[in-house]
């Protein structure tokens, strides 16, 4: 039923952050808030920022959901997603996992629906006593333009990397950096977050 579920929504092109805390190790149940500034680097992109909401389902499978506004070409843009791990980070091996993304945004004044698949690897390491998890993904997908009644296809590759951090003492924060480079209809995005675990 999990994998049933995963797969259903593996039905977006590269909009602002693509994998987010999809790679990130929570524990099972963990609920968390996410505020993120995008910054579209594409020609006539703009700035914006996205609040999101994720939730590890389990071992293997965890989902979030969220909505963004922003200048530019990307008016507004609402998004669910569900990354399913197919093998754990375990020793030598990476994680790896797919994650299926379904969005709807406003570009040049046309609603554009997507549907996407990401294939992802990541790895927890140790940076100078500090663990992150950097990962690659390349999401695939399928962006329906609704006014024009056509579609395209799209490309891109998305890396970044996440990491706890402490704030004047305060619980533990999680930020992401997550850079989207378009390789075939889709956006250049620079994005930054700060995560909440919730308690």
């Amino acid at each position: 039923m999990k994998i049933i579920l995963a797969l259903s929504m593996m039905i977006s092109a590269a909009f602002a952050s693509t994998v987010g805390l999809s790679t990130h190790p929570f524990s099972v149940d963990k609920q968390v808030i996410t505020t993120e500034f995008d910054n579209y680097i594409s020609e006539g992109a703009g700035k914006g920022v996205t609040a999101k909401f994720y939730k590890k389902i389990d071992r293997r499978l965890n989902v979030d959901a969220g909505v963004g506004l922003n200048g530019g070409r990307i008016e507004n843009r609402i998004f669910a997603g569900a990354d399913y791990e197919f093998f754990p980070d375990y020793g030598r091996q990476p994680r790896f996992s797919a994650k299926g993304i379904i969005q709807s945004a406003s570009i040049d004044n046309d609603r554009v629906n997507s549907i996407s698949i990401a294939p992802t690897l990541s790895k927890g390491l140790a940076f100078w006593g500090r663990e992150a998890f950097p990962f690659v993904a390349l999401p695939v997908g399928l962006n329906l333009n609704n006014d024009e009644s056509s579609y395209e296809t799209s490309t891109a590759i998305a890396t970044g990397i996440t990491s706890r951090f402490n704030l004047n003492g305060s619980r533990d924060l999680v930020a992401n950096f997550e850079a989207n480079i378009g390789l075939r209809n889709s956006f250049n995005s620079i994005v930054l977050g700060v995560s909440l675990p919730l308690l």
